[in-house]
């Protein structure tokens, strides 16, 4: 059977576990109800759907955060960039799921984006958005109309989206949420998934280039920032 590779990231936090273990319909990946951080580098999770066309597998990733300090920030950066270089020998990547809890919009959130889809990837691989925390919510659709605005500002521009629960309820209403929310998640990935693979553009190809002149910058901004 053919097989996917798909990034999964966002901010800690943002459901990213419980999606995966979502699409799995079991689970797999390891969970927290707070903020602390429950994936360290990033993890492997193999998933089959139910129209058995393709396994995928799916790449759990840590968290970029503001507040993790200048050698845990750079950490994710380049962990992040080793993935991706990893994937060119795995069957390149077919697609990148950005997870995003509903709330305000922050620099943390729009900095992941930037970092994946548009430095890491180049904008060449498909990027679809996942909302969680929305199990209060009456009316998704209204929500999404209300919300779309905002990451259009933030210049957050995605193949497709799904607004979800990735948390199982104990009502009636909840549980068909949840199972709705397999439904469109597994629909979103099959949908936007690559034909072909992305294997990555000169910075996984030719050793550190542009890769090693962003870290150095980032570097740079973080102690001229320091008191």
């Amino acid at each position: 059977m053919p097989t996917k590779n798909i990034i999964i990231f966002g901010r800690t936090g943002a459901g990213k576990s419980s999606v995966v273990n979502l699409m799995a319909g079991e689970e797999r990946a390891k969970t927290s109800n707070g903020m602390q951080r429950c994936t360290e580098c990033w993890t492997k999770h193999s998933i089959t759907l139910q129209d058995g066309r393709y396994s995928y597998n799916m790449f759990d990733t840590i968290g970029l955060e503001d507040h993790q300090g200048i050698d845990g920030y750079l950490g994710a950066i380049e962990d992040a960039r080793n993935l991706i270089a990893a994937l060119r020998n795995e069957g390149g990547l077919h697609l990148l799921l950005f997870c995003v809890r509903a709330g305000r919009l922050t620099s943390t959130t729009e900095n992941n984006y930037r970092l994946f889809y548009e430095y890491l990837c180049e904008k060449k691989v498909p990027v679809v958005l996942v909302i969680t925390g929305l199990e209060e919510e009456q009316n998704i659709d209204a929500w999404w109309d209300r919300a779309k605005p905002n990451f259009d500002k933030h210049g957050i521009i995605v193949d497709g989206h799904a607004c979800i629960t990735a948390v199982s309820g104990s009502d009636q209403r909840h549980q068909q949420f949840y199972d709705k929310s397999h439904r469109l998640v597994c629909n979103l990935v099959t949908r936007h998934c690559m034909v072909d693979e992305y294997k990555g553009g000169d910075g996984t190809k030719k050793g550190e280039g542009w890769f090693s002149k962003l870290m150095r910058k980032l570097k740079q901004c973080f102690w001229a920032l320091k008191p």
